[in-house]
């Protein structure tokens, strides 16, 4: 733990050090002691993390080249030489999202369904990015780190994942599994790195989904995209204060192949650079890249949180709960641990005068460390019964900058988007939703803590709504949980809805009486009010067995009393729960019928699809100006603002 002697200052001017000059200052601290500290002088040319609201280099020169591939995908999707059905330039290409939410292997079974989907029919070749958010980030993980993908498409990637998912994860606890992972993260602590339960929890995830593959990296995923022969695939986690709700304050972090980062700030960094130490923008202490499995344990931390109920060890204090609700009423502060306690920072050296001293006290720190560590992880007492710790931790690489002035997260909002105050109103409705996140981060802290962003809303819409990316057409899935299989299916996108909106970003209207109106639906196209300016199309597709029961696929009817068994059951209605949030071990049949019928209930609605994709081809057609926004236009245009008297939220 840091001890404060004393303080003292030095003034920089032309006077006191010249630029270039190196000079030995003496400070004294306190009364009897006096520090000499070499200072020298320099003027910072560039920073290690980039400050933009534009998109990085790469992701420009990826969106280049995926729209060569997505005009040919589209051409071949809609089966037309010609027509003004297809784009007749790149400027007619339209920007095509697919979004997977939250939902633990609930939310990974079914999307990796619905990628197979999408990949087999073509519409996959149409689209730019792939968005997910906990359980969806980790079949995307799985996917986009599998060495033979995308010349090997999901089908024979998902068998796979079927096999990697029916064991009982308790194996992966045997003791010497915890010591292995122990001494892994020894070494992470050793460096100076901080290391919280949510690094074990990512080995736990890794070890299931992606164990012959654990030091697989993020940026290793370019490889991937770097042609644009895959769409360019986005994951999130929140940035929370310990204090403060998720629900009211939390900043969404954004992971790409090629950045990581907060479009809020517009402070980015290559994936290589997330968990070093940074001041001012600068790494003083570079570390090795994180593992892609540790990036996966932040992105789904919710489950660490309850790691008890994963494994289902009861618990004195949540009986008479369902997992779904544990979860709504966690807190950051049940999960944060106190940064003073945690003992994350770098070994205290015993000296260089004697090598053997020196190795020794290192040798006995580890060996003490791991003890306790292997103490507590076979523990009831401090692994299944507090949640203090649980969050993720990294270092905070906005650390010393000047927040003083925050960029919108939309620069264009009064230019793309304008709604009345009685619109105002009636979005914004519950007063602690959201209500505090204009307010900046902590550039003072030293760490950041990190959760699974389903603890706000549970869709990775912040990703794709960035107004640089310009995405005409958003295809969702949802596969959060509801009270029951008929409950309506638009908690979720009704958030982020109200999330948009409070940011001035475009968002369709999301009417919830359309399931009075219509009914439970497999999917709910929502369009722009005419006139809506650079506003996308979003296709909802929701979790729900309705014309699986009696199809075996498209058109094509269940006839044997076997074929009829298998698509008859419910998602939230089964009281044996196997499609439960926290169930982390699949049967092969209960993993075949989630996964297919995400594949028939997508595979049912291309039309749909293809019937979105062509309107947005149209409008981009009739509307040029009205397109994707221009790159060049962002520094210029950054500050502007129709009303003289209104303000920016810093």
């Amino acid at each position: 733990m840091d001890e404060t002697l004393g303080s003292t200052t030095f003034p920089i001017s032309c006077e006191t050090i010249r630029i270039g000059q190196t000079k030995e200052v003496p400070f004294l601290i306190g009364k009897v002691t006096k520090v000499f500290l070499e200072m020298t002088l320099e003027v910072c040319s560039s920073t290690d993390l980039r400050f933009s609201m534009a998109l990085c280099d790469k992701e420009k020169m990826f969106r280049q080249k995926r729209k060569e591939r997505v005009m040919l995908g589209i051409k071949n999707l809609l089966r037309m030489e010609k027509g003004r059905c297809l784009p007749s330039s790149h400027r007619d290409v339209p920007v095509v999202a697919v979004l997977g939410s939250g939902g633990g292997f609930r939310a990974m079974v079914g999307f990796s369904g619905v990628m197979k989907a999408l990949y087999e029919s073509g519409v996959l070749d149409c689209v730019t990015y792939v968005a997910g958010l906990s359980g969806s980030t980790w079949y995307m993980s799985t996917l986009y780190s599998h060495p033979d993908f995308p010349t090997k498409g999901p089908q024979e990637i998902n068998q796979e994942l079927m096999k990697s998912v029916s064991s009982n994860p308790l194996f992966l606890l045997r003791p010497q599994n915890i010591k292995r992972y122990i001494e892994a993260l020894w070494k992470k602590k050793a460096c100076g790195q901080p290391v919280t339960f949510t690094d074990i929890f990512g080995m736990l995830i890794g070890e299931t989904l992606i164990h012959d593959r654990m030091n697989f990296k993020m940026s290793h995923m370019q490889d991937k995209i770097n042609e644009g022969q895959s769409p360019l695939p986005l994951f999130t986690c929140l940035h929370v204060k310990p204090d403060v709700s998720e629900l009211m304050f939390a900043d969404w972090v954004e992971f790409s192949p090629y950045e990581i980062g907060m479009a809020k700030y517009g402070t980015f960094m290559p994936p290589d650079m997330f968990g070093s130490k940074f001041f001012m923008g600068t790494v003083v202490t570079k570390y090795e890249e994180n593992p892609l499995h540790f990036l996966m344990g932040i992105w789904g931390s919710a489950f660490s949180i309850l790691f008890n109920r994963v494994l289902g060890v009861s618990s004195s204090d949540n009986s008479g709960s369902t997992m779904e609700e544990e979860l709504e009423n966690i807190k950051p502060q049940h999960i944060v641990g106190d940064d003073g306690l945690d003992g994350d920072e770098e070994p205290r050296k015993a000296g260089t005068e004697n090598l053997e001293v020196e190795e020794e006290y290192q040798k006995n720190a580890q060996a003490s460390w791991v003890q306790r560590m292997f103490t507590a992880m076979i523990s009831d007492s401090t692994l299944f019964n507090t949640r203090e710790g649980r969050a993720g931790k990294v270092h905070n690489f906005m650390l010393g900058l000047n927040l003083n002035t925050a960029l919108p997260y939309s620069p264009f909002r009064d230019l793309m988007y304008q709604n009345s105050v009685e619109e105002e109103e009636s979005v914004v409705t519950d007063p602690d939703e959201f209500d505090r996140i204009y307010e900046p981060l902590d550039v003072k802290s030293k760490k950041i803590h990190v959760v699974d962003s389903g603890l706000t809303f549970n869709l990775p819409y912040p990703l794709i709504l960035r107004p640089q990316r310009g995405v005409d057409l958003i295809i969702s899935f949802d596969f959060s949980a509801r009270p029951s299989d008929s409950s309506p299916p638009f908690k979720e996108i009704l958030l982020a809805e109200k999330w948009a909106k409070m940011n001035k970003l475009p968002f369709p209207k999301i009417d919830p009486k359309v399931f009075d109106r219509e009914g439970l639906k497999e999917c709910y196209v929502f369009k722009p009010e005419k006139g809506y300016k650079n506003c996308p199309t979003v296709i909802h597709f929701v979790l729900a067995n309705i014309n699986f029961r009696n199809f075996k696929a498209p058109g094509v009817p269940r006839e044997t009393q076997k074929e009829k068994e298998y698509g008859e059951f419910d998602i939230f209605d089964d009281p044996e729960s196997p499609y439960s949030t926290f169930n982390f071990r699949y049967s092969n049949q209960a993993f075949k019928q989630l996964h297919d019928l995400m594949e028939f209930n997508t595979l049912n609605n291309i039309d749909v699809i293809k019937e979105a994709i062509i309107d947005s081809i149209k409008f981009r057609k009739e509307n040029p100006s009205c397109c994707s926004v221009s790159l060049n236009d962002i520094e210029d245009r950054k500050y502007f603002n129709k009303d003289p008297h209104s303000k920016l939220h810093t």
